[in-house]
C-alpha cells in the first residue's frame, strides 16, 4: 500500500523500519579523533577563516588528546566534569574553558546533524556565565584616542581610525576591500557577520587625510607588505603606541569600538543610527550603550517635543491676541 503522509515522514517511517530490522546491533560511531577532517571541511564553508582556526587549534590542542579515542555515544557529564578540571588544572580561565567546549560542541552537532552519531542525552556543562563575567572596561576618553593616534606608526592608521573612529569589528577592518571604499561618496561598505552588511559614513576628516596617504593597487585597503595579505591583528603596534602615548592599560581592539559608540552617544547620535553604523542586529544592545553612559535619549526627545509645542503655541497665543 502507499505511504499516506509528507515526505519527511515518510522519509522518517523508512529510518525506524531500517533500525528495527537489526534491533540486537548498535551502528557502529566514529570515534571523536576521525569526525575531525570532514568537519573542518565544512566548518570553512560555514565559518570565518579566524574561527575555524581557533576551532581546530581547540580541536587538536585539547579535546582529541582527551576525548579522541571515545565514540561520541561514549560520552559522560562526568567525562565533561573532569575535563574542565583538567583544563583549569593547567591555568585556562572558565571563559576559555567554554569556548574549548563550545567548539566541541559545534562539532558534535554536525556529526548528529550528519547522521554520523546520535544527540547527547545531557546538555555539556559549562561554567555559568554568571561566574565568568568580566566587568566591562571602561571606555578610552577622547584625548587618549587622538595620542593613540599620533603615536602610532603611518601604516597602521587607517585600520586604527576604521575601528576608533568607525566602530568597525577588527574582522571587519582587516578584510575591507579597496572597492568597499566609496571616496566619491564617502561612504564605507562592511561586509559584517554572515550576510549583514552594512554602510558606514566617513565619520572624521583624519581618516580622509589617511586614506589618500595610501599607495598602489590592493585588493584589500591595508595590506602586509611583506606577505601582501591583510594582517591578521595590529596588537603589538597598538600596544607601542598606547605606552608610547603614556596611557597605563591595556587597549584591545575590541575597546576602539567601544570607545566609539560611548563617544558617539555621548555627542548626542541617534540610537537607530548608531545601531546602523555598529552593525547591531537589535535596538536593545545599542540602547544598553545609553544606559551605560547615563543617557536617557527617550527623555531628552520627549523635553525637546514639549518645547517645540510650547514654542507653536506661543506663537498661536500671540497671533489670536494681535
Amino acid at each position: 500500500l502507499p505511504f499516506k503522509g509528507s515526505f519527511e515522514e515518510a522519509a522518517l517511517f523508512e529510518k525506524s523500519i531500517r533500525r528495527s530490522a537489526v534491533p540486537d546491533v548498535d551502528p557502529i560511531t566514529p570515534a571523536i579523533k576521525d569526525l575531525i577532517v570532514p568537519f573542518t571541511a565544512w566548518h570553512r564553508t560555514e565559518a570565518a577563516a579566524s574561527t575555524v582556526k581557533d576551532a581546530r587549534y581547540s580541536i587538536d590542542l585539547y579535546l582529541v588528546p582527551f576525548f579522541g579515542n571515545l565514540r561520541p555515544n561514549q560520552l559522560s557529564v562526568q567525562g565533561f566534569t573532569e575535563f574542565k578540571n583538567y583544563l583549569q588544572d593547567k591555568g585556562l580561565k572558565p571563559i576559555t574553558v567554554n569556548k574549548h567546549l563550545n567548539h566541541f560542541a559545534s562539532m558534535l552537532n554536525w556529526a548528529v546533524a550528519n547522521d554520523h552519531c546520535e544527540e547527547l542525552k545531557f546538555k555539556i556543562p559549562r561554567f555559568p556565565r554568571s561566574k565568568i563575567a568580566s566587568p566591562r572596561k571602561q571606555p578610552l576618553e577622547r584625548y587618549e584616542v587622538d595620542a593613540i593616534y599620533r603615536h602610532l606608526e603611518e601604516h597602521y592608521r587607517v585600520l586604527f581610525l576604521l575601528m576608533a573612529d568607525h566602530g568597525l569589528r577588527l574582522s571587519e577592518a582587516l578584510k575591507l576591500q579597496t572597492r568597499d571604499v566609496d571616496r566619491r561618496r564617502e561612504m564605507i561598505h562592511v561586509r559584517g557577520k554572515g550576510t549583514k552588511d552594512r554602510k558606514v559614513p566617513f565619520m572624521s576628516d583624519r581618516f580622509v587625510e589617511e586614506l589618500y596617504r595610501l599607495k598602489g593597487k590592493r585588493r584589500y585597503l591595508v595590506i602586509n607588505p611583506v606577505t601582501k595579505q591583510p594582517y591578521s591583528t595590529i596588537w603589538k603596534p597598538l600596544d607601542r603606541a598606547v605606552k608610547a602615548a603614556g596611557i597605563g592599560r591595556q587597549v584591545s581592539h575590541h575597546l576602539l569600538r567601544h570607545t566609539f559608540a560611548t563617544l558617539a552617544a555621548e555627542s548626542g547620535m541617534n540610537p537607530h543610527a548608531l545601531q546602523r553604523i555598529l552593525g547591531h542586529s537589535s535596538i536593545e544592545v545599542t540602547n544598553r550603550i545609553y544606559t551605560n553612559v547615563g543617557l536617557d535619549f527617550v527623555g531628552d526627545a520627549g523635553r525637546l517635543l514639549r518645547e517645540q509645542t510650547r514654542s507653536v503655541d506661543t506663537v498661536s497665543t500671540i497671533r489670536r491676541v494681535k
